[in-house]
């Protein structure tokens, strides 16, 4: 990847500039957009490009096997395998700018709670790494991430466009929580991708070892709190809501039983 970062942090710094400031102000005063039918298009090619990303990576990097070997990888001397999974990782690349449509599309449709801090941070943060690893390190080491994160998306992009198809799907779209677990899941496994790294002297660059456990860290910690919030917190009210229910059909009973013993 040529040319320095610079500009994959200017196009980072716009998106997050547009969906907390200039987005919010030019919606102001205007009706919400209906974008089902965009929206749709979008998962659905993520999902093609993610799924089909994850079975070739398996295949270039022999199941995954070689993203744990300490080992970097030469692009002139680099053999068709390994080319590919060079250009898949440009590919994982420009598939975190698509990623940024997903909050264009809460702005415009005025879903602004949708684009939290988690949310906005972590897609802003992902297309920097992504150029910082496919410049510096190329496949080899730095294609673990990569190769789980399109998994991940496959799977989070499938329940996505299940949710804008329609009220009928509704009925589908149970498993939201287990996507957040299998967030969590990837963020161990990148932070134990990370740790082999570090712990060996000249595996992989230590500074990008060091960035790779330092986000897992982060974001796991981002992920949890969520979880915790929207989901144990949600256990929680509905056990009190029980007990409440469960009271007022006591209390309901006690006044009936007094009433007739009256």
């Amino acid at each position: 990847m040529k040319g320095g970062p610079w500009k994959v942090c200017m196009i980072s710094a716009a998106y997050v500039y547009f969906v907390k400031v200039l987005g919010p102000w030019l919606m102001k005063g205007r009706q919400p957009f209906d974008l089902r039918p965009l929206m749709l298009l979008h998962n659905s090619f993520l999902i093609g490009v993610n799924g089909c990303g994850f079975f070739v990576g398996l295949w270039v990097t022999n199941f995954g096997i070689d993203t744990w070997k300490c080992q970097n990888i030469d692009p002139s001397k680099a053999t068709l395998k390994e080319t590919l999974a060079i250009y898949l990782g440009y590919v994982y690349f420009l598939t975190k700018i698509v990623d940024f449509a997903d909050t264009i599309f809460f702005v415009l449709r005025k879903k602004h709670h949708q684009a939290s801090f988690l949310h906005v941070f972590h897609h802003g943060v992902m297309p920097i790494m992504s150029a910082v690893g496919l410049k510096f390190y190329p496949a080899g080491y730095s294609g673990f991430l990569p190769l789980i994160n399109i998994l991940v998306h496959a799977v989070m992009y499938s329940y996505y466009a299940l949710a804008c198809a329609g009220e009928e799907m509704k009925k589908h779209l149970w498993w939201k929580k287990y996507i957040t677990q299998l967030q969590m899941v990837q963020f161990v496994l990148v932070f134990g991708h990370s740790l082999k790294a570090m712990l060996m002297p000249n595996c992989w660059p230590f500074i990008l070892a060091f960035a790779e456990g330092l986000h897992a860290i982060l974001f796991f910690n981002m992920f949890f709190s969520f979880y915790r919030r929207a989901y144990w917190g949600q256990g929680v009210q509905n056990h009190h809501q029980a007990n409440n229910n469960n009271n007022q059909v006591k209390n309901g009973s006690a006044a009936i039983i007094k009433e007739k013993a009256n």
